[in-house]
């Protein structure tokens, strides 16, 4: 699983670039006027903080923080056909004296083809989603046991919809039929019911650990603007209820990007990510140190480093 996903990820990177790279050979020695059918935004930023003391009285920790924020949105336009391509990328990590861990992690990539339906504003999409971490997770820095690993949890979403972009800068996908799948490709975690009951409805067992699958209505509302020529805002929210289990329990995961440019390259960069899924259980730990209660989990981050937007993310 992991070697097909690191395969999607470059394919679909590669197909981008060289889409891109032939349309400009075409406009460079045919029709100046002609439109190119690819187009490429993306969102990058770096930061690092570090602290360091000597006799301080009031205590502390030498650390460094390090972070990095990767947004790169390609998409394809042609006729009545535009294929949406978005691969996005977090990581940070915390550096201090005798320890370190892991403040953010997500490796995530979305694909949708859409087909106008008589109108720029209402399409007929297919949409596919993949979303998981880089590397392992751990509650406390000296713990042994982790907690997430790669695609452990992975999350696979897939279906037919609607989308509708008449009002600009915001876009709405809406899915009566859509499929998730999670996975959690990690046999100890599978069997401590990590982010699932193994035991629950659904479920398939694989090699390595299992999979859940369910299947039920979504939502997807994305919304991108400028406050001001140096204020940049996006956001997106996802709904998923699962018509075969529970679908009361709708499963949230909401995302927010707010960066200040204050000079050139430099810029500040706040996020909030908020999810809520009944089956993760994130809270009131046994006395094994399992889990048992489901909560909704919070990630804020505050950063002031390098950062650079183009394309439909700077408009």
């Amino acid at each position: 699983m992991k070697k097909f996903l690191l395969v999607v990820v470059a394919v679909a990177s590669i197909t981008a670039y060289g889409q891109n790279q032939l349309v400009t050979t075409e406009a460079q020695v045919g029709d100046s006027t002609r439109t190119k059918p690819w187009k490429n935004s993306g969102i990058y930023s770096f930061s690092v903080a570090q602290t360091s003391l000597t006799n301080w009285a009031a205590g502390g920790n030498n650390n460094v923080n390090i972070n990095f924020l990767v947004k790169e949105l390609a998409v394809y336009s042609k006729n009545k056909w535009t294929w949406n391509n978005l691969f996005e990328a977090n990581f940070g990590y915390n550096y201090q004296t005798g320890n370190t861990m892991k403040t953010d992690d997500r490796l995530e990539f979305t694909t949708r083809i859409d087909r106008d339906l008589g109108s720029q504003d209402w399409r007929l999409s297919f949409l596919a989603n993949i979303r998981t971490q880089f590397i392992d997770g751990f509650t406390n820095p000296n713990d042994v046991n982790r907690i997430s690993t790669f695609m452990a949890p992975g999350y696979l979403t897939y279906g037919l919809g609607l989308t509708n972009k008449s009002i600009k800068g915001l876009g709405i996908y809406f899915s009566p039929i859509q499929v998730k799948s999670t996975f959690v490709l990690d046999s100890s975690l599978f069997a401590a019911n990590q982010f699932f009951n193994s035991t629950g409805p659904n479920i398939t067992t694989l090699a390595e650990g299992g999979m859940r699958t369910e299947l039920g209505a979504f939502l997807d509302i994305f919304y991108k603007t400028a406050l001001t020529e140096n204020l940049e805002i996006a956001s997106r929210l996802n709904l998923f209820s699962n018509y075969l289990d529970r679908p009361q329990n709708v499963d949230v995961n909401w995302e927010l990007i707010a960066k200040l440019k204050a000079w050139k390259v430099i810029s500040v960069l706040f996020t909030v990510n908020m999810i809520y899924d009944h089956d993760v259980l994130v809270q009131n730990p046994d006395a094994n140190g399992q889990f048992r209660s489901p909560a909704t989990q919070w990630k804020q981050i505050l950063g002031v480093g390098l950062a650079y937007s183009f394309g439909e993310y700077k408009k």
